[in-house]
């Protein structure tokens, strides 16, 4: 647990009344963003009305009873192969410029993560700066993948063989449902609902495609913007594979309208769209950061691992391990934590048990999101460890591509 030194002039709190939430807002919007009024805007609607959001999420610091610094926080569900995981998200986190270098944005910090740990919450996430989060044990556990085509690549393709459309507000339920299946294999991807989409539509609605079959059926859906002279495709979702010839001669006529010579989209390798594009020529990037970016924190270490059973028990049911017994114990933040397989059923126990790992909270987070291989997390302290136990860790710990869609950051 974090701790900062007593200070009797600040002190940090959620907030209570609509003058504390007015004042709030509008420091974020006004030190945290260019655009103050489009911030503003977007703070008191889009950002009042995020699913799970509630008032005391905006989190404020007061020194000697003057607002010094804000910061919101989000309510998601990171998904992990089977495992749900309560991550508590944080954005715009923000010190007045007259209070700077007096430890705002820790205490900020600091309050907020404990909020989390007294309401139930098992990760925390964040887009960080460099070289800030990482002292409040936050690691980039997160990558950011692209797939960039020349559009001269796609010039024999054919149009697309669906109606393409700006979407409507009656196609959320078809998107959402799309989205859902293509992202079952995305590791770290934050759970969406419709709500989720009908809440920032009227941020976003106007970038998003959708393709309809010669029924009016949805079958595929876009989102894309121009950079320069390249469009980015942020997002694309296909209800089957033989629609992603469609998807891609859509994108490349958007393109064409809007004189851009190449096509990049922002889909990590597990989606089925990554798959399609490798039969074209193009450039597949994973951009890897430290100390910054995509990054995340154990809120509750133990509750986090018991919720990994569902995850654990379906690797183990593919495995060579899925009528064996198996036992090893993490030791990290200074705690034993006990797992055991019995012919498929996982067991999870914050007690000591028999083959001791010792690994830091970042480095178990590696392992957690599969971000790493577990040989290297092994190999940086040149760990001894039984040929057993090295089995069991890498199949509770597979190479994963964690990855948050563009859409769903804050």
């Amino acid at each position: 647990m974090l701790f900062s030194k007593p200070n009797a002039e600040l002190s940090c709190k959620g907030v209570e009344t609509d003058e504390e939430l007015r004042l709030a807002n509008d420091l974020m919007a006004k030190v945290h963003m260019a655009d103050y009024f489009a911030a503003l805007n977007w703070l008191e609607t889009c950002g009042a009305g995020y699913p799970g959001f509630r008032r005391e999420h905006t989190r404020i610091a007061l020194w000697r009873g003057e607002l010094a610094g804000a910061l919101r926080m989000n309510t998601e569900t990171i998904r992990l192969g089977e495992a749900r995981l309560k991550t508590g998200g944080l954005g715009w986190v923000t010190t007045e410029p007259r209070h700077r270098k007096k430890g705002i944005c820790r205490a900020l910090i600091i309050d907020t993560l404990d909020y989390m740990r007294h309401h139930g919450y098992h990760l925390s996430l964040l887009f960080g700066i460099p070289n800030f989060y990482h002292r409040f044990g936050f690691a980039t556990a997160l990558s950011d993948y692209a797939i960039t085509v020349e559009c001269e690549e796609l010039a024999s393709l054919s149009a697309p063989i669906h109606k393409v459309r700006h979407a409507k507000p009656g196609d959320i339920p078809s998107i959402q449902r799309i989205h859902n299946a293509n992202d079952n294999g995305v590791a770290c991807s934050l759970i969406r609902n419709s709500a989720h989409l009908t809440n920032k539509w009227a941020h976003c609605g106007k970038t998003i495609r959708v393709l309809a079959n010669g029924q009016g059926k949805v079958v595929a859906y876009f989102m894309a913007r121009k950079d320069g002279g390249t469009l980015v495709v942020e997002e694309v979702g296909i209800a089957e594979n033989a629609s992603c010839e469609s998807v891609l001669a859509a994108c490349a006529h958007m393109a064409d309208d809007e004189a851009a010579g190449r096509i990049r989209f922002l889909v990590p390798p597990p989606h089925p769209f990554a798959h399609f594009l490798l039969q074209y020529k193009s450039i597949h990037e994973m951009r890897v950061t430290h100390d910054e970016g995509g990054m995340l924190a154990f809120v509750n270490l133990s509750e986090t691992l018991e919720s990994m059973t569902p995850e654990w028990e379906r690797l183990i049911a593919d495995s060579s391990l899925r009528d064996a017994r198996a036992e090893l114990t993490l030791l990290a933040g200074g705690k034993a934590y006990r797992i055991r397989a019995n012919r498929g059923a996982i067991d999870v126990a914050a007690v000591s048990g028999r083959n001791r790992v010792s690994l830091t909270p970042v480095e178990l987070m590696y392992l957690v999101t599969g971000c790493r291989h577990v040989e290297d997390v092994l190999s940086v302290h040149r760990r001894i460890l039984a040929e057993e136990t090295r089995r069991f860790l890498a199949v509770l710990f597979p190479r994963r591509a964690p990855y948050v869609w563009t859409f769903d950051r804050f």
